[in-house]
């Protein structure tokens, strides 16, 4: 499982965090993360240079957490938490460590790298065109160009 790492003020909300992570089998360090989870966007951000990063979003703060996953912070866990939403978003950040580490430098194309990602997006959008568009910071018509290129399905997509 990841080892990760929380960043977060409210000692209820890290501690409650840490014992929903521990409990599903995920270790709880202060050095050396896979994953971060932090309770403010600049955290975030600075977290998602070194590895993936989640930000904890109440519903007033979503616009920020869009933002931050404009700079590389790859998700958000909504406030308050909802039941396995978090693990959740920690097992899907786990499997980019994973994909990762499985693919050596070099070995895959950029075209490969993009197709993914939007893949990836879609499919955290549950296949919502105009919200995995502006996720990726492009138009509905360029999403749509892309979709053709790489010969994506709605099958694949979510």
């Amino acid at each position: 499982m990841a080892r990760i790492r929380l960043q977060i003020e409210d000692p209820a909300m890290r501690i409650t965090l840490a014992v929903m992570l521990k409990a599903a089998g995920h270790e709880v360090i202060a050095e050396a993360p896979q994953i971060t989870i932090a309770d403010n966007a600049a955290a975030a951000i600075k977290a998602a240079a070194s590895g993936p990063a989640l930000l904890l979003a109440a519903a007033s703060g979503i616009g920020e957490a869009v933002e931050a996953m404009k700079h590389g912070v790859y998700g958000y866990i909504f406030v308050p938490l909802q039941p396995g939403e978090a693990v959740l978003m920690v097992e899907g950040a786990a499997g980019a460590v994973r994909q990762e580490q499985e693919t050596p430098h070099g070995e895959t194309n950029l075209k490969e790298v993009e197709r993914r990602h939007i893949l990836n997006v879609l499919r955290e959008c549950r296949g919502n065109q105009v919200k995995a568009a502006n996720l990726l910071g492009i138009g509905r018509n360029t999403l749509w160009r892309k979709l053709k290129q790489y010969r994506i399905t709605e099958d694949e997509d979510g």
